[in-house]
């Protein structure tokens, strides 16, 4: 055999390797389905290669979430919201889908467009992202959003139809991602006025919260800036918190109750833990709206305090929240 015929051989038999080591990367048996891998697969590359992901998760008691399980804590089990004797510890295997045995919703706050990139990297399974419906429409990113089987919704107001979908989805046991403050962030804060929904969402479907912060995101003038940007992030993954769901179980069971001395005397033991000033008679009196804005505060504010941020940077959005800086 000649010296080229070898080479040739060479080069066909490690071409045909690379493409049985590509198949079986794609139909092995694991997480993701094949179609799914082969979407985010440029998802994983960028986010190690170019942006560096650093995955941190804070080190405290794992909280497991079974629809069919009580979905109640201890108080000694919730670390407290000031973020103080919490350790953090860095590990890039762990996946959120081995905390997590249902559903959830995914928070983090929101500096540039490829932020749902970095939480898709350490979720473990397709996390379905609820993005502005005018993305939609732009010729391919929508396609592309259509193929991640994002939720379109209308940021400028109440959309039905995305929270019931969102619902539906993290109710069947899905990851729902979602940003509070509604928008990126292009301001020297570290995070703008909040919105209800994502812990809307968490309540109505009977899901945990699951807190990210993302330092170190690349910007720039347009969406499609960071793809070409290299960076060095840092992604910090709080606890499950499930505290309003608590809260609304503590309701039902006062109602249930009449608010009875015996109610009274299960009411007293939450209330070192009711944020933003609320008082008694705590759970009796709260709506799922409060109960929405009460948690959802709690989760920010603890999660500015894990990354050292101030958590008094923590404020709900108003009505007009579109026009705030």
């Amino acid at each position: 055999m000649t010296t080229e015929n070898t080479a040739l051989a060479i080069l066909i038999s490690f071409v045909l390797l690379a493409l049985a080591a590509m198949i079986w990367g794609l139909v092995r048996p694991g997480r993701y389905t094949p179609l799914e891998r082969l979407i985010y697969a440029p998802v994983y590359l960028l986010s190690r290669v170019l942006w560096r992901v650093d995955i941190e998760w804070v080190d405290a008691t794992v909280v497991e979430h079974r629809p069919s399980s009580s979905i109640g804590l201890s108080a000694s089990s919730v670390p407290p919201a000031d973020g103080s004797g919490i350790g953090i510890r860095s590990d890039r295997e762990l996946l959120l889908t081995d905390r997590l045995q249902g559903g959830a919703i995914l928070i983090a706050n929101h500096r540039c467009s490829i932020d749902p990139f970095f939480v898709q990297l350490i979720a473990g399974r397709r996390v379905h992202w609820m993005v502005a419906g005018e993305y939609f429409k732009a010729p391919m990113l929508g396609n592309l959003l259509r193929t991640y089987e994002a939720i379109p919704t209308n940021r400028g107001g109440v959309d039905t139809n995305a929270i019931k979908r969102a619902i539906a989805l993290a109710a069947s046991g899905r990851f729902v991602g979602m940003f509070p403050e509604g928008r990126i962030n292009r301001t020297a804060a570290p995070l703008l006025s909040i919105r209800p929904g994502a812990a809307t969402v968490a309540l109505r479907a009977g899901v945990p919260i699951v807190p990210l912060w993302i330092e170190g995101a690349p910007v720039g003038p347009s969406i499609f800036s960071p793809l070409f940007r290299s960076a060095r992030i840092r992604v910090l993954v709080g606890q499950p918190d499930d505290w309003g769901l608590r809260m609304r179980q503590q309701r039902e069971r006062l109602a249930e109750l009449a608010i009875s001395e015996t109610a009274r005397g299960v009411d007293e033991t939450m209330a070192a833990e009711i944020p933003m000033g609320l008082n008694e008679p705590l759970a009796a009196s709260l709506d799922d709206r409060a109960i929405s804005e009460a948690w959802i505060h709690r989760v920010m504010e603890r999660s500015l305090a894990q990354s050292g941020q101030a958590s008094d940077a923590v404020a709900m959005a108003g009505k007009n929240w579109l026009r705030e800086p």
